[in-house]
């Protein structure tokens, strides 16, 4: 805009000297041209304010108690229940959900705790009485099996976990199943430590 402006300056210029009409035209050309830099100016000025101001942040998760949950699975699991123990404060509760029969099955009793690690991503503890076949691969959306390296051994406190992963969802899960008859899933796209870390907190629960 300012280049045909400046266009219409130059081609009027000389002009304006010669006649009075000239000059008019000079006139009402100037007044444009004023009026168009007045309003780029306010036009920048805008983006200049919309730049300053921050984009704001993604909404913190927010922290739920667990109490309640934890309360009723001592008093409804028919096995030996966990529980994490000794956790950082770091680590915040974001999510609980205690589920009496339902998809699981008729005499189930469900766990899931989920946190938000120190780094800010996702470490989930799932449990159950219900068959652990199709529970694990629920939880671990069909995760592949994966053979223990430094990173991710399985061995931890004297039992052995399985280990399994989910490239596509950005998911490791690691898991375990009693021969008492229940299976505990720990899972998320927390890193391998982290999830030991969860892991190595359980604690079977007081009735």
């Amino acid at each position: 805009m300012l280049v045909a402006l400046c266009s219409i300056l130059c081609s009027y210029a000389g002009a304006s000297l010669a006649t009075p009409e000239a000059g008019l035209t000079w006139a009402v050309v100037n007044r444009v041209l004023h009026g168009g830099v007045s309003a780029l100016g306010c036009l920048l000025a805008a983006a200049v304010v919309v730049v300053a101001i921050p984009a704001p942040h993604a909404a913190e998760p927010v922290t739920v108690s667990y109490r309640g949950d934890l309360i009723a699975l001592a008093r409804l699991a028919p096995y030996p229940a966990v529980a994490p123990v000794g956790l950082p404060a770091a680590w915040q509760p974001v999510s609980s959900g205690l589920t009496v029969g339902g998809a699981n099955g008729a005499g189930t009793v469900t766990w899931q705790l989920g946190y938000t690690t120190p780094d800010g991503s996702l470490a989930s503890l799932e449990e159950t009485n219900a068959s652990a076949g199709a529970f694990v691969r629920r939880m671990t959306n069909d995760g592949t099996a994966l053979a223990p390296s430094q990173l991710a051994p399985a061995r931890l406190d004297g039992r052995t976990w399985n280990l399994s992963a989910t490239p596509a969802r950005g998911q490791r899960s690691m898991y375990v199943t009693s021969p008492a008859g229940f299976t505990v899933v720990v899972t998320g796209n927390a890193t391998w430590a982290e999830l030991r870390e969860l892991a190595a907190s359980l604690r079977e629960v007081a009735g």
